[in-house]
């Protein structure tokens, strides 16, 4: 995945700026010259970013449920316990789901034409930083999105729920946009209807870092899904999935990936998985328990959060997740993503980084329609390709376990 250079620099620079006059309008912050002080941050902040990354399992082991309203949101210095979030988790999962925009952006994307006021929603939306990353990843990766229009929010968290919308409306302002939030204080069980039946159809649906909380096998939670999707979203309307990039969790969304392959190639219904794999082809990446698939982000951290996470012995120097998106349409991905040539089966994209084996030869894992294989490319103008990178038009010859390409395209858009 490539991230444009000018979403990378806008968390360097003006994010950090925005962030802090809005932590000061609310009252959880007296000035943003305390962004700044390591001594406030030892004593109010780093305790409890220490504690938010256990609960949230940054380690493999049991799954948790959430943050719970009665608990870290409320109990002992709520105060600091929400600073603590948005400055140190919200900004990177911000940044994730504005990233999965510019891929978008990046291979030709156009969002739909709609008829009368867009309406978008987040499942389990926290602080919004999915639908706060929608409208950033527009701002600097635009595929035409509506200039306005509403994001429904809904939270199982009335704390987080309230704080999510003010800060997804004073987001939306300073970008000059014209979105507005609207809360729903509601739990979702996924195993049963997302949404009222009379609930209005959406023309974009983000969950960001939320299936992952459920204890639920990827088959049940499929079955629902693909109900909202037919029931809720609109043709051409879009959704998107970012999740966790462990093992356990990542492989969780590539068998919720496959089973909503399996449900939707036994339905009428007209949806496509776009991303990442460009097609529906069978996951590479599950045919070996060990093995896992996701996606990594270089960015430019806010100059805080980097002295953050010295404090904290964190590394987010670069941001992994999973990710899927989703589109109910009838269109080829040769319609929808406008940078695309050629043949679905001769495109593939790079799952790991390209291993130089001589100047003119690298190896790399690529996958495409025949599923994952491991590669070696001679390219004649000596561009190798990159993990991201997307090769169209290829001509190979070889097994899965060693392939070699005799010809292919590769183009980088940004």
């Amino acid at each position: 995945m490539k991230v444009p250079v000018s979403l990378v620099n806008a968390f360097q620079n003006d994010f950090e700026s925005k962030l802090g006059d809005f932590l000061v309008q609310n009252q959880l912050i007296d000035g943003k010259d305390l962004l700044e002080n390591k001594r406030y941050f030892a004593r109010s902040i780093v305790p409890h970013v220490k504690a938010f990354s256990e609960l949230f399992n940054r380690k493999e082991g049991v799954q948790t449920d959430g943050i719970d309203e009665e608990d870290y949101w409320n109990e002992g210095n709520a105060k600091n316990r929400r600073l603590s979030y948005l400055l140190s988790f919200m900004p990177p999962n911000l940044f994730r789901v504005a990233s999965v925009w510019a891929e978008l952006h990046r291979l030709g994307f156009q969002f739909p034409k709609i008829e009368g006021e867009f309406r978008g929603l987040e499942f389990g939306a926290g602080v919004a930083s999915g639908a706060a990353g929608i409208i950033t990843g527009e701002k600097y990766a635009p595929v035409g999105l509506p200039t306005s229009g509403s994001f429904a929010l809904i939270e199982q968290s009335k704390s987080a729920l309230t704080m999510g919308a003010k800060w997804f409306d004073y987001l939306s302002e300073s970008y000059e946009q014209g979105y507005r939030s609207r809360s729903f204080h509601r739990r979702i069980e996924l195993n049963e209807p997302w949404l009222p039946k009379n609930a209005p159809s959406f023309h974009l649906m983000v969950m960001s870092f939320f299936l992952n909380e459920s204890p639920l096998s990827p088959e049940e939670i499929s079955l629902e899904l693909l109900k909202t999707i037919e029931n809720h979203l609109e043709q051409e309307g879009v959704m998107i999935i970012v999740e966790p990039a462990l093992k356990l969790q990542s492989r969780k969304l590539l068998h919720l990936r496959q089973s909503l392959i399996d449900k939707i190639k036994s339905s009428s219904a007209s949806v496509k998985i776009l991303l990442p794999c460009l097609g529906e082809q069978a996951c590479g990446a599950l045919i070996k328990e060990e093995d896992w698939c996701h996606e990594e982000v270089d960015w430019m951290r806010p100059r805080y959060l980097r002295e953050l996470d010295i404090m904290t012995d964190l590394d987010r120097r670069t941001l992994p997740f999973s990710y899927l998106v989703i589109q109910k349409t009838k269109r080829s991905l040769n319609e929808i993503f406008t940078n695309f040539e050629g043949k679905d089966e001769e495109r593939y994209r790079l799952v790991s980084p390209a291993k130089n084996l001589s100047k003119r030869t690298s190896e790399f894992f690529m996958c495409g329609q025949d599923g994952k294989r491991r590669t070696r490319f001679s390219p004649e103008d000596l561009e190798h390709p990159e993990r991201g990178d997307i090769l169209q038009n290829v001509k190979l010859h070889g097994e899965p376990s060693l392939s070699q390409i005799d010809s292919a395209t590769l183009k980088r858009y940004e």
